[in-house]
C-alpha cells in the first residue's frame, strides 16, 4: 500500500520526504529509502520537518511529510496548519498502530488507552483540506 501512494506523490512531483523516525513511522521510513526515485530527509522534530516541507512545498508546488502516530503528527500539526493557510499542498503520512490492535482497542504506546485511535486523525480537520485513514481497500480511490 506505501509503495502506491509513494508512486503517486513521485507523479506528483515529489522527491524529497521530509520526517522523524519513529515506531509507527518506520514501514514509511523503510519505503521511502527503498525508493531510489525518492530521498527521506530527516529532522531534529517533526514541527521542523513539517516546516521544511512547507518551504519544499513552496518551490516545488507539492510537499510530503512522515511522522509516527499521535504524538508525531501533533507535533506537526502547527507547521501542517500554516501550510493550509497558505495554500501550500503538504501531504502528511501518518501510520498508525496495526488494524488487529484497533479493532481489539489494544493499550499502545501512543494512544490516551480509550481505544480510540483515530482522535488524532479528528484533531486534524480544521487545518486540512482533505483526509483519510487509508487501508488497502480504499488506498487506489484515495489517491486517485
Amino acid at each position: 500500500m506505501i509503495q502506491h501512494v509513494l508512486s503517486r506523490l513521485y507523479a506528483l512531483g515529489v522527491t524529497d520526504i521530509f520526517g522523524v523516525p519513529g515506531d509507527y513511522a518506520f514501514p514509511i521510513n523503510d519505503a521511502v529509502c527503498a525508493d531510489s526515485r525518492l530521498r527521506w530527509i530527516g529532522s531534529c522534530n517533526e514541527l521542523n520537518a513539517a516546516y521544511a516541507a512547507d518551504g519544499y512545498g513552496r518551490l516545488r508546488g507539492v510537499a510530503a511529510v512522515n511522522t509516527t502516530y499521535a504524538v508525531g503528527e501533533l507535533s506537526a500539526i502547527n507547521g501542517i496548519g500554516g501550510a493550509y493557510a497558505e495554500h501550500v499542498p503538504i501531504f502528511h503520512l501518518v501510520s498508525m498502530p496495526a488494524r488487529s490492535v484497533q479493532q481489539a482497542h489494544g493499550l499502545v504506546r501512543h494512544t490516551l488507552g480509550n481505544g480510540e485511535f483515530d482522535l488524532f486523525h479528528k484533531m486534524s480537520e480544521p487545518v486540512v483540506c482533505a483526509r483519510a485513514i487509508m487501508t488497502p481497500d480504499n488506498c487506489v480511490a484515495e489517491t486517485a
